[in-house]
């Protein structure tokens, strides 16, 4: 049975997830529509978004080990509302150009990469060992949905209200989740000692144990991978959605939106299909679905109805297979790596699986405007299948006893 504290958590976990979610999509899609942004532009600003990671993330894990997890995450949750309020205002003011965008975007990444390793930490505190599972079914079911949702509601919202009350809005939301993480009750432990003088050396070895740990070195060159040509495909989307498709703010919102119904059922569904085929087969399955669900993306030379109900289905087979993998992912990450290793080992995870999406927003946007939208999806959505497939041979060496998400191993550090 899951706490009410965790609840509290998870409730701050999913408020925070939504505000930083649909920011990835608005952002840009202001820059479209309200700066007339050009392909590459619209690349910049959403490689601000995620370039932070190269510089906070790994830091952030030395940082973190050793030190309490929750004020720092009140503290990011809390800059983030400020910085879009001043946002809203800039908008309000129509005193916005893409560079200020993407300057915004960067100051929201750098906080939300410090919230992200801080989350996955502070977890393990929090939750027994053997709820870990269940724990992480429930926050990446959260997680997927508002990966899937959120823009998509975002693309809505800035159809229906305009982009000064939505960024206000969004500078509220991370106001509630500092809110309800400050009302969790039990205590945090304190953290265990750091292990390495200096900050270079504490990276190192989360560094060291992860590139060591073959589940674990398998699972983040396939994330860094599918992360990679998952955003040439979602910044290339938007270009093509809104210019050559003729989505409104809205129905462009709706395709994304309704895929969070995916994300559900593969969170629903993770644990059923892990007991069938155990830890890898419903890894590898889950990434099967995940890459090979944008190859329908290019098929949408069709009438709007038509076009806007694949792309549903695409998000909606998207969903499903990234819930499906991360759920146990992220529980293999927590369970292998000992205690006072976690933030670095998280950290270096999310160093280089997040530190690909930079690049791919920035590759969607040269790829469009050098090839042209539907070129730039089919060669990506081919790239992620042929990951896949590496993947799926990879992990095969791996031995089998180690795809468990049982007790921690120890390491020598």
């Amino acid at each position: 049975m899951l706490s009410a504290d965790f609840g509290r958590l998870w409730a701050a976990q999913a408020v925070s997830q939504v505000a930083a979610k649909s920011g990835l999509l608005v952002l840009p899609l202001l820059a479209v529509l309200l700066l007339d942004a050009s392909p590459g532009e619209v690349g910049l600003v959403n490689a601000a978004q995620y370039a932070p990671v190269f510089v906070v993330t790994l830091l952030a894990g030395a940082w973190l080990d050793g030190r309490a997890r929750r004020p720092a995450m009140l503290a990011a949750h809390l800059g983030r509302a400020l910085l879009l309020g001043l946002a809203a205002v800039m908008v309000l003011a129509d005193a916005v150009h893409v560079w200020l965008l993407a300057a915004i975007a960067l100051q929201v990444g750098c906080l939300t990469a410090l919230a992200d390793v801080a989350a996955h930490t502070y977890l393990p505190t929090l939750v027994p060992a053997a709820s870990l599972p269940a724990a992480n079914s429930r926050l990446e079911a959260t997680y997927s949905v508002t990966q899937i949702a959120a823009p998509g509601l975002g693309g809505i919202a800035v159809g229906a209200v305009g982009g000064s009350t939505l960024l206000a809005s969004l500078g509220a939301t991370y106001a509630v989740a500092a809110a309800c993480l400050y009302r969790i009750r039990q205590p945090e432990p304190p953290a265990g000692p750091t292990r390495g003088a200096g900050a270079l050396r504490r990276i190192h070895e989360g560094a060291r144990f992860t590139a060591g740990s073959p589940p674990l070195r398998s699972l983040m060159v396939q994330a860094a991978w599918f992360n990679l040509f998952e955003q040439v495909i979602l910044t290339v989307y938007l270009v093509h959605a809104v210019r050559f498709l003729h989505f409104s703010p809205g129905l462009l919102g709706v395709t994304v939106a309704l895929g969070a119904v995916g994300a559900v059922c593969g969170s629903a569904l993770a644990r059923r299909i892990e007991r069938r085929v155990g830890i890898r087969g419903t890894l590898v399955r889950g990434m099967a679905v995940a890459s090979a669900a944008p190859l329908a993306i290019p098929l949408t030379a069709l009438p709007t109805p038509v076009a806007a109900a694949l792309c549903t289905v695409t998000f909606l087979a998207f969903g499903f297979g990234l819930t499906v993998f991360n759920v146990y992912s992220v529980s293999l990450r927590q369970r292998l790596a000992p205690d006072h290793l976690l933030g670095r080992v998280t950290a270096t995870f999310r160093f280089v699986t997040f530190g690909t999406i930079w690049i791919g927003a920035l590759v969607g946007g040269v790829a469009a405007e050098l090839l042209g939208t539907r070129p730039a999806i089919v060669l990506a959505a081919a790239a992620l299948l042929l990951g896949w497939v590496h993947f799926a041979i990879v992990t095969r060496r791996v031995e089998p006893t180690l795809w468990t998400v049982g007790e921690r191993l120890e390491c020598a550090s």
